[in-house]
């Protein structure tokens, strides 16, 4: 399950000079989710099912992890101001020639008619502008963090490593006997 960006509301792209792999390393981490999210928090492991809260103020809102599938994407289910409003948003992140491109898709809300106005209204007057800013500059203060963790700016290169097939199955052989 993810939001298809021709039915989003936005959609906000960013480019990491780091791996898939390594974006979603630290992407997922709580501890790190919180430096991306502005004002979001959450403990313990991530994962498909999993319900954290967001603190925004004096307001806590529950989001539900929908779609987990690690190094590529997930989504979350997360409810609005209004009562009985949820929304979707997809992270999707894709390789670059130079690193990894993150897409952050917003659906559309979901919920009673009359809160979809007003929620609609409240979007298009402030809050699209606001939301766009505010996730863009959580991108860079995720990225700034990531450089500072990892100690470069570049693109880390991993060398591949060959293992021969009679290494595997001397190691196998081993672990049977032991």
């Amino acid at each position: 399950m993810s939001v298809c960006p021709k039915e989003a509301m936005f959609t906000l792209e960013y480019d990491f000079p780091h791996s898939p792999a390594v974006v979603w390393d630290y992407i997922t981490k709580p501890e790190y989710r919180a430096i991306m999210n502005v004002i979001g928090k959450s403990d313990g492991c991530i994962s498909q099912g999993t319900t954290y809260q967001c603190a925004h103020g004096n307001n806590q809102y529950l989001n539900t992890m929908l779609d987990w599938s690690p190094t590529e994407q997930y989504t979350v289910q997360f409810s609005s101001m209004l009562p009985k409003v949820i929304w979707l948003w997809t992270i999707k992140l894709s390789p670059t020639g130079e690193g990894s491109r993150a897409t952050m898709t917003f659906g559309r809300p979901n919920g009673p008619a009359i809160y979809l106005i007003l929620d609609k209204l409240g979007w298009r007057l402030f809050r699209k502008r606001m939301a766009r800013n505010s996730f863009l500059a959580s991108f860079q203060r995720f990225e700034a963090t990531l450089k500072q963790e990892l100690g470069q700016s570049a693109p880390e290169s991993r060398a591949s490593v060959e293992i021969a097939p009679d290494q595997v199955r001397d190691a196998v052989a081993e672990s049977l006997r032991g």
